[in-house]
């Protein structure tokens, strides 16, 4: 039975293999900016790895805005290491980062064959992201993956003013694209499932950050072949006798 007409994905470490991106970018600006560090990039880069980790859930939640929050973790990287730092060189840094990562950007292994399936069978397909719109639509140029998506069906907060878990942002795709059964495939329980349920859309929990809350009966793929299936067979596109009947 066809469960989904169409699919919508989240960017960042959805389509995108963001920790892979993010920290091929973050090497290209540490070695910009701090080319007589006293310590290596392979020093470096734990330590505000796990300073971005520490302070991840306050701005997801919107307790620490998005400036803060790139300051704190590159101020708390930068005294551990003994690097000299302030502020404004913490919003150089994430500029001149902004400026650089979408050359940066690679697919998740897998999912270009996905979505060329998708593609191939006339799945209507689109993309909701927070942030900047030459930024996000750098990113699926440079790895190849904005051939799948019209351009109008990739919706970006920037450019729309709202963002996800806004259930704005989700009515504002299904105008660009209506369809009555939707689905929409992120990594973020917050921003992306309980976004995409509370505008009345199906969910599915990509690789997921964290568990899933206990009772939860929103399906978990933690790989592209397990999305693959789940998503082909929802699309009514797995034949009868790959389903075994």
């Amino acid at each position: 039975m066809k469960r989904w007409e169409a699919v919508w994905f989240d960017l960042d470490e959805t389509l995108i293999d963001y920790e892979r991106t993010f920290c091929a970018a973050i090497r290209h600006c540490f070695h910009r900016f701090f080319p007589a560090a006293p310590v290596s990039f392979s020093v470096w880069f734990p330590i505000f790895k796990k300073a971005c980790d520490r302070y991840w859930t306050d701005y997801e939640a919107g307790a620490l805005p998005r400036r803060a929050y790139r300051r704190i973790r590159f101020l708390d990287a930068a005294r551990a290491c003994q690097i000299e730092a302030d502020e404004e060189m913490a919003d150089r840094f994430h500029a001149y980062f902004d400026e650089a990562v979408s050359r940066f950007a690679v697919a998740l292994p897998g999912m270009t064959d996905l979505l060329g399936q998708l593609r191939a069978a006339n799945v209507p397909l689109g993309v909701i992201t927070n942030g900047s719109g030459a930024i996000q639509r750098g990113k699926l140029a440079a790895c190849g993956l904005h051939r799948f998506f019209r351009s109008d069906a990739v919706v970006i907060s920037e450019e729309v003013g709202y963002k996800k878990p806004e259930a704005a942002i989700f009515h504002y795709a299904r105008n660009k694209r209506p369809s009555e059964q939707l689905v929409y495939v992120g990594d973020s329980w917050k921003l992306d499932v309980e976004g995409a349920l509370g505008a009345g859309w199906e969910a599915v929990y990509f690789r997921p950050r964290q568990p899933a809350p206990a009772g939860s009966s929103v399906p978990v793929c933690r790989t592209v072949g397990e999305l693959a299936a789940l998503l082909l067979n929802g699309l009514g596109l797995v034949g009868e006798r790959e389903r075994g009947t």
